[in-house]
């Protein structure tokens, strides 16, 4: 959003000192990444976990910064800088004045699970009779959040997706997004070690709904926490385990996709065999619904829908393979249903899963729960790599299962899957499931090496 005169900034962000203000000639907008910031941006310096913003401060002015806000300075500077306290502390001052200024409607989505695609599934849904914006990806924390903002033009609306793996973070960054409609897709088992456990979740989560008194909360039905909110006036519910608000009967999965009824009435065809991307279609249709999208348009236009994420069963044909990947993030239920949904693949299978992190005390417990799904459907051999998964390779063994596998890298694994499947005149399914940091996508690039 344009800035014109530095004023209306400076009542923002009550800076301490001030320099060159003489030579402000107005802002294009705003940016915190120096290496895509535009000509005449104002580049504000955060100094984050990894990466100090203020190290870059040079390089932004080279690729055009307009103005600098940062704690801090380097001497002699020719364009107008302004200093404060806390640089994010100020960001988030200017996202506050963006979201008054432009006043878009906000849809904000936040869950355990699902989160990425319902955003996808609902910006699909809006975009032909609005304009819309959305966060990048899975931009969804407070520096994704902002970068959206300092992004956001004249739309309409809003679509933002918002994580947390901390007490604190939904609440934050409500605060910032002020959000008119707030979706909750799942409260499950992840981001323990610092939630500490499934009620602790769900008070986080929760508390997307708590920063706007006239918020519409749309919500799952079937799971156990979000059934129970009562707190919100204004409710819309949807599932498939009850008939509440809306919801999905007579579903069928296979490898061409899943095939469900909405209200018993409308039948919708979801371009992907995994069971649980249903959910999602149900809440960004409940969620549409509340912008005047009828049914009738939203169950047509989902069923073209094909922009799933990266790395959520995405399928890759190599030789005789077929790989399914779903490696960008792990958890017990997302493990639990994604081997359901693999389940009606008439292929050998060659399980890979790697560590789950972030589950504090219950680790192992949750590492061992696994063995029960892997048991019950029978896979052809289950790859294991990392120390918490050692954890379910000895419970397997424990249960008599013979095809159980655990190796010291993805390397050995991909090794592992070509000389089980060179030979053979057979397809093989190869299932990858880890958290983002076991990066099991490089099992992948293994195999094709």
């Amino acid at each position: 959003m344009r800035i014109d005169d530095l004023n209306t900034l400076t009542k923002i962000l009550s800076p301490g000192k001030m320099f060159n203000l003489e030579k402000f000639k107005g802002s294009s907008g705003f940016s915190i990444d120096s290496r895509a910031i535009k000509d005449g941006e104002i580049f504000v310096a955060i100094k984050g976990t990894l990466v100090d913003g203020h190290d870059f401060i040079t390089a932004a002015i080279k690729n055009g910064a307009g103005a600098i806000i940062a704690e801090r300075s380097p001497d002699n500077l020719n364009i107008p800088v302004l200093l404060v306290k806390d640089s994010l502390e100020a960001a988030k001052k200017i996202c506050g004045y963006i979201r008054k200024k432009a006043d878009p409607f906000v849809f904000a989505i936040t869950g355990s699970v699902g989160k990425t695609t319902t955003k996808e599934m609902l910006y699909f849904l809006l975009k032909e009779k609005y304009s819309v914006f959305k966060n990048h990806k899975t931009e969804n924390n407070v520096f994704g959040v902002i970068k959206t903002f300092f992004a956001l033009g004249d739309q309409e609306i809003l679509v933002m997706e918002l994580g947390t793996n901390a007490p604190g973070e939904i609440n934050d960054l409500a605060r910032i997004v002020m959000p008119d409609v707030g979706v909750i897709t799942f409260v499950k088992p992840v981001h323990l070690e610092k939630l500490k456990s499934l009620k602790g979740i769900y008070e986080e989560k929760s508390a997307l709904l708590r920063v706007n008194k006239k918020i519409k909360a749309v919500l799952n039905a079937d799971d156990r926490y979000l059934n129970k909110i009562r707190f919100c006036k204004d409710a819309f519910w949807y599932g498939i385990k009850k008939k509440r608000g809306l919801w999905a009967k007579k579903i069928k999965s296979s490898r061409e996709g899943s095939f469900f009824l909405v209200q018993n009435k409308y039948p919708l065809k979801l371009n992907t065999p995994f069971y649980n991307f249903i959910y999602n279609a149900l809440g960004a249709i409940a969620a549409a619904g509340l912008k005047k999208i009828t049914l009738d348009y939203a169950v047509k236009r989902l069923s073209v829908f094909n922009e799933f994420p990266d790395s959520r069963m995405e399928e890759i044909e190599f030789k005789n393979l077929l790989i399914v990947n779903d490696a960008y993030n792990a958890n017990p239920y997302a493990i639990s249903q994604a081997l359901l949904a693999i389940k009606p693949y008439p292929y050998k299978k060659i399980i890979v899963l790697g560590d789950m992190f972030e589950l504090g005390v219950k680790t192992k417990a949750y590492h061992e729960g696994l063995a029960k799904d892997i048991l019950q459907n029978d896979f052809d051999y289950c790859c294991l790599v990392g120390g918490h998964m050692r954890a379910l390779y000895n419970k397997l063994k424990r249960k008599g299962y013979k095809h159980a596998h655990h190796f010291a890298s993805r390397q050995k694994i991909a090794d592992f899957i070509k000389k089980t499947s060179g030979t053979a005149e057979e397809k093989f399914l190869i299932f990858l499931k880890g958290s983002r940091r076991m990066q099991l996508e490089k099992v992948i690039e293994y195999l094709k090496d």
